[in-house]
């Protein structure tokens, strides 16, 4: 993994390009901690990962472990097929999610994924298109609110002081092919960036064919010496059947089967998605002022066995920030608002179409509002303390269109003070640090409105989580020794734990289930063997288990203990390559740990060129074996499925091969 402990690295256009933007403005800082720390200051475990061209062009990159699966403390789950997208968890937080991302907040160039009610659906990130990943560790509702274990924050932008473009092309096992296109550069003072890219794949399980298309475009527009635009944009078609989990039995007998109840009923999803945001930063003499507003849309189209689910989703926000210094103290403070407005239907399935039959009809708006203000002070030409509190009110409003067992409109309403405060003193090269941070957690509206009683309306009962956690770490470069090194130890305890259970048609429903207790180190190294040859290596172990009730002493599920990644990277004379070794352990996949998930071993290998000439354009093939020792192994879980349908088989091995051409 790369580490950047410089700002110019975090910056997209530093060790890229020079920025060619007339306009005066301080350097941009980690946006995972909303811009108010560099990585070489942070008193809080965070990494930078910065995909460099030759990964970017080489590296097929189809999900985002394969992309940033180096990141510490961080582990992606591949489904191996687009349904549920992505499991992500930082520290354990999103154990439980049965789809999409929860417990983290996610941003894409700027826009939460993460909507106000805590739930964050990936399908839009194109893992092959991401030049920068940043990950805050730890808890961080003091920057981002709700649904904030961690934070990763994801760029897909770069600017150029000239024009370039390139597309790419790859095709490999089980039916997939991908196609990309991508140009940027200047216009006059501006900065202009659009790509596009559709990936096909047949899945090599039965009933798993899919088909995601996903375009974005960036505009960097100069209206002066100290004013900037930012505009960014993006969309997402998908269309994708479901083959569900399968029994251990189910497993044994036949790894590429699908479950047939989903077969039976078409279950599978049609998804278009599309957002839209701006920001204005302008320097000003109080400090840098940002204004920031976003759009979002999304139409869903889900059938599954026990529903057709019909939502379509509205939702939004603002954001203001001032953020300066006087003397030996910087301070950012800011306002942050958002909407989350869905329409759900939800009909008996019948055969893949929406039936006759209501089960919930329903109009579901979420409204958070918030204030934060994060403060640092030098209190030693070594020493620095951070410190920041933040106050959140967020409001689930439902109206109830289904009457006929009674109107079950209603309100829940949930606020949260989330403080945190860090030290962090500078040894020479090194960086050590140690914090104090919080986060909450409130129910989704999906997790509202699965409840365990029949008709509508939101489950009275469930409460939301809270989160208090501590770390030491150690953060710093030695050049001498061609050495970059992050380590941390962390203590979190989770109050009023989220849990789920799953009835026998596979829908899923949520308690409080007491205490958990997460502990772990966390272990990052690069080393810089000769300057065309790097390895990298991180390392988790961690212990996660119930502290209180009826599960007390039980490891968490859908989470191991320890979790390795290697990875050599070398090039010579034009010639680029890449090996990847990523090690498991056994871990449980339901609370009353009575069903387990092998461990497993996976060894990847990438070949390339970094560029042959032809005419005015360069020709980069490629080519990857994943799986090269055809492991049989489980990508993933879903936790506490009903009748014992856990395991989420990933593909033995597969082929991929394709070419980029720059322009």
């Amino acid at each position: 993994m790369f580490l950047a402990l410089h700002l110019p690295a975090l910056h997209p256009a530093r060790g890229q390009s020079p920025d060619t933007l007339r306009y005066t403005l301080p350097d941009i800082e980690v946006e995972a901690v909303r811009a108010t720390e560099t990585e070489a200051t942070a008193p809080f475990a965070v990494a930078v990962d910065v995909r460099d061209p030759a990964r970017l062009a080489l590296d097929p990159a189809l999900t985002l472990d394969a992309a940033l699966g180096t990141l510490p403390g961080t582990w992606f789950n591949d489904r191996g097929h687009f349904a549920l997208g992505e499991r992500l968890s930082i520290r354990g937080m999103g154990w439980r999610s049965a789809f999409g991302v929860r417990g983290v907040q996610v941003v894409l160039d700027g826009i939460p994924l993460t909507m106000p009610d805590g739930q964050a659906i990936l399908d839009i990130v194109d893992p092959a298109l991401v030049r920068r990943a940043e990950v805050m560790r730890g808890p961080a509702s003091l920057f981002w609110g709700n649904g904030s274990g961690g934070a990763l924050f994801l760029s897909t932008q770069t600017l150029s002081p000239t024009f370039t473009g390139r597309i790419r092309a790859l095709t490999g096992s089980d039916g997939l092919w991908q196609t990309t296109a991508e140009a940027a550069g200047p216009v006059g003072p501006h900065h202009v960036q659009a790509y596009v890219s559709t990936t096909h794949q047949d899945g090599f399980r039965d009933y798993s064919t899919g088909r995601l298309t996903r375009t974005g475009l960036h505009g960097h527009v100069a209206l002066g010496p100290s004013t900037r635009l930012r505009v960014t944009a993006a969309a997402a078609a998908l269309d994708t059947e479901h083959p569900g989990s399968l029994t251990r039995e189910q497993l044994e007998a036949d790894r590429t089967g699908a479950d047939t109840r989903y077969v039976n009923t078409a279950s599978g999803k049609e998804s278009l998605q599309a957002q839209l945001g701006l920001t204005l930063d302008r320097q000003t003499r109080a400090g840098l002022a940002s204004a920031s507003v976003y759009g979002i849309t999304r139409d869903l189209q889900n059938p599954l066995p026990f529903a057709y689910i019909d939502l379509f989703r509205r939702a939004g926000g603002a954001r203001l920030a001032l953020q300066g210094a006087q003397g030996r103290l910087t301070y950012r403070l800011g306002l942050d608002a958002g909407l989350q407005d869905d329409d759900r239907l939800e009909r008996n399935n019948a055969g893949g179409r929406p039936g006759d039959v209501r089960r919930t009809d329903q109009q579901e708006t979420v409204r958070n509002t918030a204030a934060y203000a994060v403060i640092g002070l030098r209190l030693h030409p070594a020493l620095r303390l951070t410190a920041g509190l933040r106050a959140d009110r967020v409001r689930f409003d439902m109206e109830d269109r289904l009457t006929t067992d009674g109107d079950q409109s209603g309100h829940r309403t949930f606020a949260a003070w989330s403080p945190a405060f860090g030290l962090a003193y500078q040894r020479g090269s090194a960086l050590l640090f140690a914090n104090v941070s919080t986060a909450f957690e409130t129910p989704t509206t999906t997790e509202l409105v699965n409840s365990p009683e029949p008709g509508g309306g939101f489950n009275p009962d469930l409460a939301p989580q809270r989160t208090r956690g501590v770390e030491l770490g150690l953060r710093g470069g030695w050049p001498t020794a061609r050495l970059v090194l992050d380590a941390a130890v962390f203590h979190m305890t989770v109050a009023d734990q989220f849990n789920s259970f799953t009835s026998g048609d596979g829908e899923t429903f949520y308690v409080n289930s007491g205490r958990t207790v997460h502990d772990g180190v966390e272990l990052a190294v690069t080393w810089t063997v000769v300057p065309a040859l790097e390895l990298s290596a991180t390392y988790a172990g961690s212990r996660f288990v119930f502290d209180e009730g009826a599960l007390e002493g039980n490891q968490l599920p859908g989470i191991p203990d320890h979790r390795a990644f290697l990875r050599l990277r070398g090039e010579r004379q034009g010639f680029w390559a890449m090996a990847t070794l990523e090690a498991v352990s056994t871990y449980f996949a339901d609370d009353a740990n009575t069903a387990e998930n092998d461990g497993y071993a996976v060894l990847d290998l990438n070949l390339g060129h970094t560029g042959l000439a032809f005419g005015r354009a360069r020709l980069q093939p490629f080519a990857q074996v994943r799986n090269l020792t055809d492991t049989a192994y489980n990508g993933s879980v879903v936790v506490n499925a009903f009748g014992g349908r856990y395991y989420e088989p990933a593909p033995g091995r597969t082929i991929q091969a394709g070419l980029n051409v720059r322009f």
